[in-house]
């Protein structure tokens, strides 16, 4: 499979021809791709400093865990870190492609189509959430997220998982810059993400977009 050409989430987000449900994620290398979440302070500094994110006991193995590709989503729903002490720490999480493709064709959608089908394993989910700006208003295309849960946790953090970055202090002097500006803040935070998480679109085979109803225009 090779790689999509690059798409930065500056130039993205100015599109209006993107279509309505398409995988966008930085790619370090072409192995690997990075992922965004939230955590308590005690989870991120633990996970951060051992570079296992089940390193503090307060990680919960059995719980469902969703990853973001799009850090303005990932924004979004931690509001930059202020909204929960529980969405305190934003972690960048690198894993490898083919962690990420093994996730997705083995994910069936949160609601309709297999989510409901008898005999169907729901331990991996995908939702498809409205795809936030930088000043995190709603866009006309759709982000990703997976759940994960079940035995796939542990295969995600011990065989997947070969980077984890903890970005709360950039997160919040981005923050800061919107508090102070909106407008000229907002460029200055978009060049900045653009610079250090540059996206591209991450090319999936038929399988994988069947899977996903990545074809439908509508929810």
């Amino acid at each position: 499979m090779s790689r999509a050409s690059n798409a930065s989430s500056s130039s993205a987000q100015g599109q209006t021809n993107i279509p309505y449900k398409q995988i966008r994620a930085h790619r370090p290398t072409p192995d690997t791709i990075v992922v965004y979440q939230a955590y308590s302070e005690t989870i991120a500094t633990a996970a951060a400093a051992e570079g296992r994110l089940n390193a503090s006991s307060e990680f919960k193995m059995g719980r469902m865990t969703w990853i973001k590709p799009s850090f303005y989503w990932c924004m979004y729903r931690s509001g930059w870190s202020y909204k929960d002490p529980r969405q305190a720490r934003i972690l960048a999480i690198t894993m490898t492609m083919a962690g990420f493709l093994t996730l997705l064709r083995n994910a069936v959608p949160s609601t309709g189509g297999d989510a409901h089908t008898p005999g169907v394993s729901k331990a991996i989910r995908v939702q498809w959430d409205p795809e936030r700006s930088v000043k995190l208003g709603k866009l006309s295309y759709r982000s990703l997220q997976l759940g994960v849960s079940g035995d796939w946790v542990e295969t995600w953090i011990n065989e997947w998982i070969v980077g984890i970055e903890d970005v709360t202090e950039d997160v919040r002097r981005w923050k800061s810059y919107i508090d102070e500006d909106q407008e000229t803040g907002a460029g200055k935070v978009q060049r900045e993400v653009t610079e250090k998480w540059p996206e591209e679109v991450v090319a999936v085979d038929e399988e994988i977009e069947e899977r996903l109803g990545m074809r439908n225009t509508t929810d």
